[in-house]
């Protein structure tokens, strides 16, 4: 509700509250009402404005950190560094890097920063189409199963991803382990339904 608002409010309660007003006494009431709601609400803007034109500055000084495809390879290859991973920048410009003898990727899209995905791609070749119905029961399985994880089929293979979106593209960081402990239980699980264990 506007101050002005509660002035005139504030002036009908006092008229109301008041019947033995005459009528000749109720202009001026209102409008001294009225002229100290008015003042009020002055004073208060003019009080908050300091304030407001005190945060936009702060605001405005403030640099947001720009997230370009550079900025988000080299966060991820020094985070997997300090978690004692090798990693490195692939031609198409994802992170790689080696787990057990696996290879898996941190994908960049640097289009969305905020989107992250830890994948394990071509895992599982596609032979004929025997195999390739077999396969979506396995992945549909797999993800059924297993928490953030998803498995699915591409052209002639089988790939797992994680995808989470974040706040900022570094949130991941205290959830990877269970993020790629999710994905090789993606896999795991397709395998031994393909296998029919």
């Amino acid at each position: 509700m506007k101050t002005t608002d509660r002035g005139l409010r504030c002036t009908a309660v006092l008229i109301r509250s008041n019947p033995d007003c005459e009528d000749s006494e109720m202009p001026s009431m209102f409008k001294t009402c009225t002229m100290t709601a008015v003042t009020f609400a002055m004073l208060l803007a003019f009080i908050a404005s300091p304030c407001r034109a005190q945060d936009k500055a702060a605001l405005s000084s403030e640099k947001p950190v720009t997230w370009t495809k550079e900025a988000l390879q080299q966060s991820h290859m020094e985070f997997l560094k300090s978690e004692g991973y090798s990693p490195r920048v692939d031609e198409d410009g994802d992170v790689a890097f080696k787990f057990e003898g696996r290879t898996y990727y941190l994908l960049i899209a640097e289009d969305d920063p905020n989107l992250m995905r830890l994948a394990y791609p071509n895992f599982w070749s596609l032979e004929n189409e025997d195999e390739r119905q077999r396969a979506q029961v396995a992945a549909l399985k797999a993800t059924k199963d297993t928490k953030v994880a998803k498995v699915f089929l591409t052209d002639k293979n089988t790939w797992a991803m994680v995808s989470l979106f974040l706040a900022e593209p570094d949130d991941f960081h205290p959830v990877f382990s269970r993020c790629l402990s999710a994905l090789r239980l993606s896999v795991n699980t397709f395998a031994d339904t393909m296998r029919g264990n």
